[in-house]
């Protein structure tokens, strides 16, 4: 959709929308607003409720631009699977291929997350964040496809709607009189109008997008219209569509998880590391459609690893979570949409990190101790954020290098190359060739003496503190004052 050409928002949402309410943080707590008081605010479909639904991921892995892109597959929706992985894929490797890194400037990086508006027995709706960091500015775009189940078909928001040019009028009219908005920039265009949803009262919410921002914020751009007078406008799958969201179950409210103990292995303390050869396997950006395989190669090799988990996939997986859990691996944090966390605003970095907390501890039964940085990106900011939260912050020293591309044999090699005692040998949780290198991965360091623990048994008994940030390889060199490793601890 292109932007609207003013400056200002209709409404402007800081932090993305959750299931019933929208969190504005500050201090560290949020409050949520009611859709009486602000109705473009959306409801989101419990990812955890829906049968058939997993998680695909496009990324980029180590190289640049930055691409992480993430959305939902459904068993029943062939060809909706098929049109979310050519349109993101194609745009992904477009953004790749004409946007050049620049000296002096920023990392530049695409980023695509996803919720479901809707999913009922007749439509489901996707809605996708598009976030393009172009080395100055973050530029956000929303876009919702929708799936005609009966119709096995995917459509498009105008589907819903019967005349573009009386929405466009209705949008004019319900702009508020005290927004900096031009009505003119609202024009017959079906661009424009490439995400519409409902909220729980039926309103029509249209939504545009963002303007261009500094770096570190974010912004949504939208207008509700009325249930009554959108009605005459709504076709009969519009009419579906407001059915289904009304039917949806929605997504849990935030909540604390001051009950849930703190993430740490069954099988912790197992294994003595001041003794054994001891490395930590540490996959990322998972759970998605391997990680059954990764899970269950472990499990047949007695070995376990440490997941450091995308929370917006964790959300819709949390049987994963549960069988690590079960065979002593480790459940770990990688924010809510694996982000750059120092290209955002320090408000921003604390959602990030806090939906994550929220959706694995929920999903897992366990509250994560442990933060792995997107991209290996921190900085004082980041750490203050960290310690609020109670993680300590991981970097692992050797990169399997098994993205999409390679091969299993590249991976075995590149790993048994670089891999030394104490290290975090650092694995994608999204790509098959990760799951096809990973059997051998085992056999190869096992054969040459090394015991796979999960991160904070590479340090002992001591504990891993809150903001620091624990780098590798740890090297055991006696016992600390404290009882454990000494190791690299890096403020």
């Amino acid at each position: 959709m292109p932007p609207l050409g003013f400056v200002g928002v209709i409404t402007l949402l800081i932090i993305a929308v959750t299931s019933c309410g929208l969190p504005l943080l500050g201090g560290g707590r949020d409050k949520d607003i009611d859709v009486a008081s602000e109705p473009t605010v959306l409801t989101f479909a419990d990812p955890a409720k829906i049968a058939g639904l997993s998680v695909a991921t496009i990324s980029s892995g180590t190289a640049k631009p930055h691409v992480h892109v993430s959305y939902p597959t459904l068993s029943d929706a062939p060809a909706l699977n098929k049109r979310l992985k050519e349109e993101l894929s194609a745009k992904a490797r477009r953004f790749s291929e004409k946007t050049a890194n620049r000296e002096g400037l920023r990392t530049p990086e695409y980023n695509v997350d996803w919720e479901l508006t809707a999913a009922s027995r007749d439509a489901v709706g996707v809605r996708l964040r598009e976030s393009r960091f172009t080395g100055r500015t973050w530029v956000d775009s929303y876009r919702t496809l929708w799936y005609d189940r009966r119709g096995e078909k995917v459509v498009d928001s105008t589907s819903l709607i019967s005349n573009i040019k009386e929405l466009s009028t209705l949008v004019r009219k319900h702009l508020p009189s005290t927004a900096p908005v031009h009505a003119e920039s609202v024009v017959v265009d079906p661009d424009l109008f490439d995400s519409l949803n409902f909220n729980t009262r039926g309103d029509l919410v249209v939504e545009f997008d963002g303007q261009e921002s500094s770096p570190g914020s974010t912004g949504r751009v939208a207008v509700a219209i009325p249930r009554k007078e959108a009605d005459r406008l709504l076709t009969t799958f519009g009419r579906q569509v407001r059915t289904a969201v009304a039917e949806t179950t929605t997504r849990p409210l935030s909540a604390t998880l001051d009950h849930n103990p703190t993430a740490v292995s069954g099988l912790n303390g197992t294994v003595d590391c001041a003794v054994a050869h001891c490395v930590a396997l540490a996959f990322q950006g998972g759970p998605g459609p391997y990680t059954e395989r990764l899970l269950s190669a472990l499990s047949t090799h007695g070995a376990r690893a440490t997941f450091f988990m995308v929370g917006s996939n964790a959300a819709a997986m949390p049987g994963l979570l549960h069988r690590m859990r079960e065979q002593g691996d480790l459940v770990a944090n990688q924010t809510w949409t694996h982000r750059d966390l120092t290209l955002l605003s320090t408000t921003v970095i604390y959602d990030q990190i806090r939906r994550a907390q929220h959706a694995i501890g929920t999903g897992s039964g366990q509250t994560p101790a442990l933060l792995l940085p997107p991209y290996g990106a921190t900085d004082a900011r980041v750490a203050d954020v960290a310690r609020e939260l109670g993680l300590a912050i991981v970097q692992g020293n050797v990169d399997a290098g098994d993205a999409a591309g390679t091969t299993p044999e590249a991976v075995v090699k590149r790993v048994l190359g670089d891999a030394r005692r104490g290290s975090i040998i650092l694995m994608r949780d999204m790509d098959q060739v990760t799951a096809d290198a990973l059997p051998q991965v085992l056999d190869k360091l096992r054969e040459r003496g090394f015991v796979f623990v999960t991160v904070p048994e590479l340090y002992g008994s001591g504990r891993m503190m809150p903001g620091l940030t624990y780098s590798a390889p740890i090297v055991p060199t006696g016992v600390a004052p404290t009882g454990g490793l000494r190791s690299h601890q890096v403020p």
